[in-house]
């Protein structure tokens, strides 16, 4: 049974439920601890207290944080978990990220405009009413005019295939090094976030070297072989294992929550910054 998830999302970033609706949920599925890790945000911990309040749900204070590994030029998500409530050093980086993110996909509307999905800037905003507007918002415009491509195969084909150089570059990503210690300056701990996703493992040994604590054991993406590969980078250098559902949009994830996150114990040993065998 999942005791904590401590790696969701709402709609304060690329999900698109709200604060409350995602603790309701989590509360259905009997989880007792939940980090709210939305994407390069932070300004929004106070109404996760509230919001996790209401439903008797411990939160701590989490982000995923849009990294890039600029000598091999891969993608590297780096979730912070127990950061401060100002988080100012994580904030700077990620309000660049935001901006430039941003510019992007109001590009990104455009070729998807060239691929005759009729959708504008402002149709994908009423799904981001506290952001600017993410991949899944864009998602969300296109599935509302567009109803059959309501599903995660659809999601992926359009948004989460291998992207460029050029794309990444335009992105805003931060660097993954500055990104670690950003999260360590605000008092958390640095988690690599499902390294099957986006082939991290080789720099694995790199990002340790950067002071990294942990890495995800249980995430939705995860096979076999993902989890005895990152049990055997936990057990190289005791590192602490997190995880969580990863879970964004209910319509198309209605399986994650409650699948996917830590075991008291395991939580308990994160808490304390324990390394388990």
């Amino acid at each position: 049974m999942v005791y904590a998830d401590l790696h969701c999302h709402s709609n304060y970033s690329d999900g698109v439920h709200s604060l409350e609706e995602v603790f309701r949920f989590q509360s259905e599925r009997g989880t007792k601890v939940v980090a709210i890790t939305d994407h390069d945000t932070v300004f929004h911990f106070q109404n996760i207290k509230q919001a996790a309040s209401q439903y008797g749900i411990k939160t701590i204070n989490g982000v995923e944080m849009s990294c890039y590994d600029n000598d091999v030029f891969k993608k590297v998500h780096v979730v912070g978990l127990f950061i401060n409530d100002n988080a100012e050093n994580v904030k700077q980086l990620c309000d660049k990220t935001l901006l430039a993110r941003d510019n992007y996909h109001r590009k990104l509307i455009e070729i998807l405009n060239q691929k005759g999905l009729d959708i504008n800037y402002q149709q994908a905003k009423k799904f981001s009413p506290h952001n600017i507007v993410f991949k899944m918002h864009l998602f969300m415009a296109i599935v509302e005019k567009y109803p059959e491509y309501m599903n995660m195969e659809k999601y992926r084909e359009l948004f989460a295939g291998k992207t460029s150089k050029d794309v990444d570059s335009q992105m805003g990503y931060i660097d993954v090094k500055e990104g670690i210690q950003a999260i360590h300056k605000d008092g958390g701990i640095a988690i690599l976030a499902h390294p099957c996703e986006y082939n991290n493992y080789d720099e694995i040994d790199k990002y340790v070297s950067f002071k990294l604590d942990g890495i995800e054991i249980s995430h939705p993406l995860m096979k076999q072989k993902d989890y005895q590969l990152v049990k055997q980078y936990i057990d190289k250098y005791h590192l602490l294992a997190s995880g969580g559902s990863d879970f964004h949009n209910m319509a198309m994830q209605n399986d994650f929550i409650g699948n996917y996150g830590l075991t008291q114990e395991q939580f308990e040993a994160i808490q304390s910054r324990k390394y388990i065998k």
